[in-house]
């Protein structure tokens, strides 16, 4: 409720006060219910997408957009995690303010949400999605069930909960109708018609033509932007755009780069969150960025920002291309959150027990109000589960004392929450399919250093850490005494030449020049499978072309590849990296003899299974003194 103010002097609204869990549990059982079902011809794992997308969902049906603003559970400062959310919207043509208690999920069967109010019609709102396979594998149904306590006695509030369940189940009727079978972002069957819109594509078509000539990609990106679902548009993930249309990934990345340099899109360098990948902060050019720590109010936490992990490029369409509503309608909205893949609540001293099926894979097990996290794999080899059938953890600092468990599904869960707090458990999946373009993978790109390599950069005297980025070192035999033999202008062409030879390939395995030093290039790769065949290429490319050119005129190459972690920094205008990696790789390169490739014991064990494709490969190991390095490093040696 907001608090008497100074006449002139507005004062900042009191958010409403924590309901006791007593008060709460006096809502619950005096709630009314009512209820809708439908049966949907698609199977739940099919229909989960749609139905856990609860912030389009909200929009499709015409409720208003929610102002969210969060607050400690406590006022220690120092725990993490578990913020209260408030939300303020219009109900009913009536203004309603509530405390909205951390939402639940498990795929693909539950989703519910539970609200008390401060003011509107409302006391107390809960939802319940539940959604089951028929057994004979026809479809599901879905029951939506809304609990409710009216702030009047006499109004007639049934009547219209109802409506609202019947315009959710029509939706999810509609939707149903329309799923085909290709569903690859698991938003299709909200995008607008390409035949609606026919008219603004064709138009932005036309005008990116010479952009990417003779591709279809200036037509599919201009489909997305006017089709899409608006925060879809207005946080253009090219990654996504190349998954809905089937298109390489690099390709759609480098036309939005040029529709960027073109003045059609806007770049934004996104810090995502850990915990919920919302975008915090979002700087419009590299410059923008700073090193100190980000607070993300909705989580809670504190986080830096990591060039490879954490730090996205998206693109945002020009104002005058499309209006695009940016509103929030649901926070929780699951679908958006696919890295975390079952998150529950727990009251003050709750105890509860879940059955629980997760598909094989890895994940961890974190509450973020407590220290440390579980790792979980979930198997399907019997002989290699070590625990019984049944888990139980309870919620307090000594969480994570039992830090790795190995299961299989289903299996019984039993949490205990001893604290006087509201707790979640998020089971979070370490492999999900990623559609984020980091920034080091963008940076990294030729493309990108040719179009903006003097308009983004980092702050002077900034440094932004990477966790895994490869290097590769090159190095012309010879160069000096080329020139003596050649002189200066035929030398340099030579060298030109084999410039001109090594860069195209760089750029088509998604590498980029850093800089050239003389005759010798560093380039940077985001992808160790990517560099090793880049540098292959350069090899057999160089193999081909002084076979057909006298002794003389033989152009031979030393690389040099190691993988780890750096620093980057702007130097001299540009991006740079910085760091014992790059200090090594050069090192590295030294040991080559040329026409070979020598990399680090830690990179060919990563590559060695792509190895087995270059069946003419000799490979020999090798002991090494490198600079800076006491003992022997053990290298390889490659040659086609």
């Amino acid at each position: 409720m907001p608090t008497e103010s100074l006449p002139k002097i507005p004062q900042k609204p009191v958010l409403m006060p924590l309901p006791t869990l007593s008060e709460i549990h006096a809502l619950r059982s005096h709630a009314q219910v009512v209820q809708g079902q439908i049966q949907l011809q698609h199977t739940a794992e099919e229909i989960w997408p749609y139905v856990s997308n609860t912030d389009l969902l909200d929009k499709k049906i015409g409720l208003s957009a929610v102002n969210y603003k969060f607050a400690q559970q406590t006022q220690d400062k120092s725990i993490q995690g578990n913020n209260l959310i408030y939300g303020e919207t219009t109900l009913g043509f009536k203004k309603a303010a509530y405390l909205e208690l951390p939402y639940e999920w498990i795929p693909p069967t539950t989703m519910s949400a539970e609200r008390i109010f401060d003011y509107g019609w409302l006391q107390y709102l809960a939802a319940r999605w539940q959604i089951e396979n028929l057994t004979d594998g026809s479809g599901c149904v879905i029951t939506l069930q809304l609990k409710y306590v009216p702030r009047y006695r006499w109004l007639p509030l049934a009547l219209g909960l109802r409506r609202t369940i019947h315009q959710l189940l029509a939706v999810l009727k509609e939707l149903d109708n329309q799923l085909s079978p290709q569903q690859v972002l698991g938003i299709e069957t909200f995008f607008d018609s390409p035949a609606s819109q026919e008219t603004q594509i064709a138009k932005l078509t036309a005008q990116w033509s010479d952009l990417m000539p003779q591709s279809t990609i200036p037509q599919q990106v201009a489909e997305f932007i006017y089709t899409a679902p608006d925060k879809y548009a207005h946080k253009l993930r090219p990654f996504e755009v190349a998954d809905y249309f089937n298109l390489p990934r690099l390709e759609v990345l480098t036309f939005c780069l040029l529709a960027t340099k073109a003045g059609f899109l806007d770049l934004s360098w996104d810090i995502l969150c850990p915990a919920c990948q919302g975008a915090n902060v979002r700087a419009v050019h590299l410059w923008n960025l700073h090193s100190s720590e980000v607070h993300c109010e909705a989580c809670n936490v504190q986080y830096g920002s990591r060039f490879d992990e954490n730090v996205e490029v998206t693109f945002n369409p020009r104002a005058d291309l499309r209006q695009l509503d940016n509103k929030t309608y649901c926070f929780a909205n699951p679908a958006v959150k696919n890295h975390i893949w079952a998150h529950l609540r727990l009251d003050p001293t709750e105890t509860r027990t879940l059955k629980l099926s997760l598909p094989v894979g890895e994940y961890h097990l974190r509450s973020l109000s407590l220290p440390g996290l579980i790792k979980l794999q979930i198997t399907a080899d019997s002989s290699w589960s070590t625990e019984s059938a049944t888990v139980s953890l309870t919620l307090n600092e000594q969480f994570a004392q039992t830090s790795t468990l190995t299961l299989i599904s289903p299996f019984q869960l039993t949490l205990h929450n001893p604290s006087d707090r509201w707790l979640t458990l998020r089971i979070e999946q370490l492999h999900y399919n990623s559609r984020i373009a980091t920034a080091a993978w963008v940076t990294s790109l030729q493309d990108f250093r040719d179009l903006f390599s003097s308009s983004e950069v980092l702050q002077p005297n900034m440094h932004l850490g990477i966790s895994n980025q490869v290097f590769l070192f090159s190095d012309l035999v010879g160069s000096t005494q080329l020139y003596e033999h050649k002189g200066d202008a035929n030398a340099f062409s030579l060298v030109q030449e084999h410039f001109n030879l090594m860069i195209p390939i760089i750029r088509q395995h998604q590498g980029g020049v850093v800089k050239t030093i003389g005759d010798a290039i560093m380039a940077v790769f985001t992808q160790s499978e990517a560099a090793v065949r880049a540098s292959l290429e350069i090899l057999a490319t160089f193999a081909r072309r002084n076979a057909n050119c006298l002794v003389e005129d033989q152009l031979i190459l030393k690389l040099g590849l190691h993988k780890g972690p750096c620093i980057v920094l702007n130097l001299n205008d540009k991006l740079d990296y910085f760091g014992n990696t790059v200090n090594l790789a050069a090192r590295i390169q030294g040991i080559s003899y040329g026409n070979d490739l020598v990399m680090s014991a830690g990179l060919f064990k990563e590559v060695q299974p792509l190895l087995a494709d270059y069946s003419s490969l000799q490979i020999t190991s090798l002991e090494a003194e490198l600079k800076g390095i006491s003992k022997k490093t053990t290298l390889y040696r490659l040659e086609i």
